[in-house]
């Protein structure tokens, strides 16, 4: 039998994890980012689309060292803290303090070791947040290596998209995600915009699946694994029925003789399934050998989403 991470009931909800600001090296206010986010990303014929939530996640390395208080949220729009330590390799800290902190491991960055950078996540954990590697291939570098994200621990989520115009064509990191999926970490995709002005906006977000629109759902949810990642498809549903996993791409993503390609990847980003067409739904039936199994949805044009691995009972 399938395990959903998908929460069976709740309210879809869009929003980027990964945002900065005036505060380190962004070009506009906290105040601003959100009249962006918040006001100006909407679509009269398709709500869900609108933006429904945005961490702010400033660098730990600037040199301001000025204390800030983020936006409150409201009903319609939750506001989350947090921050991307930055003194090595970046990682996002969702839900955690914003910190200007002292260099605590005092290394260039690429002299951190594994335990340098399990150190970093367990502050983040410490302090209640939830780490997660940033843009592994950022400026076609190898930021975060499938070793390292192989043997660390105790991280929840993995950015696989990044909207960053630096990022370049190669910036998807699924392979790195697939890496740390095959030796058994249960870690989460996102997909973010990596917010620091117009250039980065609405390049890639998340769809949260989560009890309601506040903070500490969206927080319960990205914990969960209740999410998929996107860059301009939409899935309707993801969801899983005995031995079989479905998805349907939603209505708005697709005209009616558009072809989509249903791709369902297994451990080592093995192609358990493919299906091609243009017929709006996907199933995959289990085989009985998949450690697990993850959806991928793309458009003719190239917009894809991202579902999280479903597991069986047994794992």
């Amino acid at each position: 039998m399938w395990i959903s991470p998908y929460l069976s009931e709740g309210v879809w909800l869009r929003g980027s994890f990964h945002t900065h600001t005036k505060v380190s090296d962004g070009a506009h206010t906290p105040e601003e980012v959100l009249f962006y986010y918040r006001d100006v990303c909407r679509h009269p014929k398709d709500p869900w689309a609108a933006y429904k939530f945005v961490a702010i996640t400033d660098h730990t390395t600037n040199t301001h060292k000025e204390y800030y208080g983020i936006p409150a949220s409201t009903p319609e729009f939750s506001v989350i803290e947090g921050r991307e330590d930055s003194f090595g390799h970046h990682i996002l800290g969702i839900g955690c303090p914003m910190t200007f902190m002292e260099d605590e491991i005092g290394k260039y960055k690429d002299d951190y070791t594994v335990e340098d950078d399990q150190k970093v996540i367990d502050k983040i954990v410490r302090q209640g947040g939830m780490a997660i590697l940033a843009h592994p291939h950022w400026a076609h570098m190898d930021y975060w290596s499938a070793e390292k994200a192989a043997a660390l621990n105790n991280y929840t989520g993995i950015e696989i998209i990044n909207g960053d115009v630096f990022s370049g064509p190669g910036h998807l990191a699924t392979d790195i995600w697939d890496a740390a999926l095959t030796v058994g970490k249960k870690v989460w995709a996102t997909g973010n915009d990596d917010f620091h002005g117009v250039r980065d906006y609405h390049n890639a977000w998340n769809m949260v699946l989560a009890r309601e629109n506040t903070p500490e759902a969206i927080l319960d949810a990205l914990r969960q694994g209740s999410l998929y990642v996107s860059n301009g498809a939409a899935f309707d549903s993801i969801v899983c029925d005995g031995e079989w996993i479905i998805a349907r791409c939603h209505t708005s993503s697709i005209y009616s003789n558009t072809e989509k390609t249903f791709r369902f990847i297994g451990e080592g980003g093995h192609l358990y399934g493919l299906q091609m067409g243009k017929n709006p739904y996907a199933a995959y039936r289990r085989q009985g050998c998949e450690k697990y199994i993850r959806v991928e949805m793309a458009l003719d044009w190239g917009y894809a989403a991202f579902s999280q691995p479903f597991y069986t009972a047994e794992e």
